[in-house]
């Protein structure tokens, strides 16, 4: 039987794998549902009765527009929380593996350290995918169209 300092994960007590299995989830789930929202709301104005309109709607911010952008930085606040929660399980599991502090390869490699840094990866790159889903109505006119 292993000991307390073999074992892969000798901090585990320290972080909630719930914990840290929402930190993992949670910029995937925020990104899929505001790609949920951000699809029906835009098929239901510009697609009404699922017939495509045959003009854009007027310009200018509709109320869908404010809907959409609040749902987006709503969804990017769901991913960056799951960031902090991620990044805070990084730092509590920080001396899982004794090594010297130059070198990070060897410090924390325990698997709540990995799960932790694998957290903080998805959370960075689906807030990015987030924010970059956001910026598109400032950009890019409601209903637009390749052809006329």
């Amino acid at each position: 039987m292993l000991g307390a300092r073999e074992h892969p994960s000798p901090h585990r007590d320290r972080v909630r794998v719930e914990a840290l299995l929402l930190a993992l989830a949670a910029g995937p789930a925020a990104w899929i549902f505001q790609l949920s929202v951000n699809f029906g709301v835009a098929a239901a104005i510009c697609q009404p009765g699922g017939v495509p309109r045959a003009t854009p709607p007027a310009a200018g911010w509709g109320p869908e527009n404010v809907f959409l952008i609040c749902v987006n930085l709503a969804c990017l606040a769901l991913a960056v929380a799951g960031g902090f929660v991620a990044l805070a399980a990084w730092r509590r599991s920080a001396q899982e593996k004794s090594g010297g502090a130059g070198n990070l390869i060897e410090v924390g490699e325990g698997r709540t350290r990995f799960m932790a840094a694998c957290a903080m990866m998805a959370a960075a790159g689906f807030a990015v995918a987030i924010l970059f889903d956001t910026a598109w109505p400032f950009f890019v006119p409601s209903c637009w169209r390749f052809s006329p």
